[in-house]
């Protein structure tokens, strides 16, 4: 077992604007992350401007577009876009059946997806072969350490419209190449939409130099936002492709309610929370400006990478992330215990991990290293599933 080490002193100060984190072993992001301070301030101190002073009070809707187009700018200055090119969502599933649906499909239309996608990007793909008629089609990748791009090339046809998968894989934590897989379907004229719910706020992103078509982010994962939020990313070029499905006031040019607005603000569908909206530029700020980004990604992967060690030595469980391909997502097997008997096992011991179990991806155990993990936590997350196997033989 690695030895424990004192905690460093940022990550220390750190995790003090996270107070959820000293309540348990904080292990699931690709859930939910831990919600900073910043965060909660926000959106209390909006909640209790609505209830004392209304909210519909003059300025309200002028604040509203200035806040959202605030907003927007932040994500797009994150991850390398144009702000024109954000949308805010409340979810990444709103953000996927925005783009996907955008589409103007005909009969027999093929998408190509791969094995290891979440229920969010299969649950779309099912519905557009039933209303459509269009052709869903499976790459099996294995874990997503593979030959990836080969993979998918090897199935597209000139039928192939859209490579729809993940950045991060959520049931194997597999980082895809997908700037590679982008270049690739643009050279067969294929676009990309790009689950992202695993990638923002784990590992680098620019979103210009991936190449992708459509990257529909979540909020409340990675980024530490609370539910209800989230983006759409789409290219420039590809604005007049993918059409409003649902279409209000606030969408459209107002000197002729015909035209959609000019930016990806023409997919936002609904009212949005004005507190969680706030909430979550004051969590993308803390990440932005206080914890900063690439000592974040470093820091995830450094985690990952000890914690992917941590597992591979012990007798009985399999880890199967594949290590070179990979960020702070770790998944593993135990000789006789269920991923479901795992977590809850851990939670028993402080520990808060989850467990992945959809067909047709695998049935894993799946720790998720956040920035704010200290290498003590890992080992001893390491000690109670060596424990806990031991037990199982």
């Amino acid at each position: 077992m690695i030895a424990s080490t004192t905690i460093d002193p940022k990550v220390d100060h750190l995790r003090k604007r996270l107070p959820a984190v000293a309540r348990t072993g904080y292990f699931n992001v690709g859930t939910n992350g831990p919600l900073p301070v910043e965060a909660h301030d926000a959106l209390a101190e909006a909640t209790l401007r609505e209830l004392y002073e209304g909210r519909i009070v003059p300025g309200v809707y002028e604040g509203n577009r200035v806040r959202n187009a605030r907003v927007r700018a932040v994500i797009a200055g994150m991850f390398g876009a144009d702000p024109l090119e954000i949308g805010l969502t409340h979810s990444t599933g709103e953000g996927l059946n925005t783009a996907l649906f955008g589409l103007n499909w005909r009969r027999d239309d093929e998408i190509l997806t791969t094995n290891l996608e979440h229920p969010a990007l299969f649950a779309p793909l099912g519905l557009l072969a039933h209303r459509f008629g269009v052709v869903v089609r499976y790459a099996d990748i294995g874990t997503g350490g593979g030959d990836v791009v080969g993979a998918l090339e090897a199935m597209v046809t000139p039928r192939t419209r859209v490579i729809a998968l993940s950045h991060v894989m959520w049931s194997s934590g597999a980082v895809i190449p997908l700037a590679d897989v982008a270049e690739m379907a643009h050279r067969h004229g294929v676009m990309v939409v790009a689950d992202a719910a695993q990638a923002a706020g784990q590992v680098p992103i620019d979103l210009h130099a991936l190449g992708v078509d459509a990257y529909a982010m979540a909020g409340q994962k990675w980024l530490c936002g609370p539910e209800g939020t989230g983006a759409l990313y789409v290219r420039m070029e590809r604005l007049a492709d993918i059409r409003p499905t649902n279409i209000r006031y606030a969408q459209v040019d107002p000197s002729g309610y015909v035209m959609p607005v000019a930016g990806a603000n023409r997919y936002e569908i609904g009212e949005f929370y004005g507190p969680a909206i706030l909430a979550q530029e004051a969590a993308l700020l803390f990440l932005r400006d206080t914890v900063g980004l690439d000592w974040l990604y470093n820091r995830v992967a450094m985690l990952g990478q000890r914690c992917w060690e941590s597992l591979e030595r012990l007798d009985g469980v399999t880890v199967t992330t594949p290590k070179h391909a990979m960020a702070g997502l770790v998944c593993f097997e135990t000789e006789g215990v269920t991923p479901q008997d795992m977590a809850a096992r851990l939670y028993e011991r402080n520990i808060t991990i989850r467990y992945v179990a959809y067909p047709p991806g695998p049935s894993v155990a799946r720790v998720a290293c956040g920035w704010w993990n200290t290498e003590e936590e890992i080992d001893t997350l390491a000690a109670a599933v060596a424990e806990i196997a031991s037990e199982a033989r």
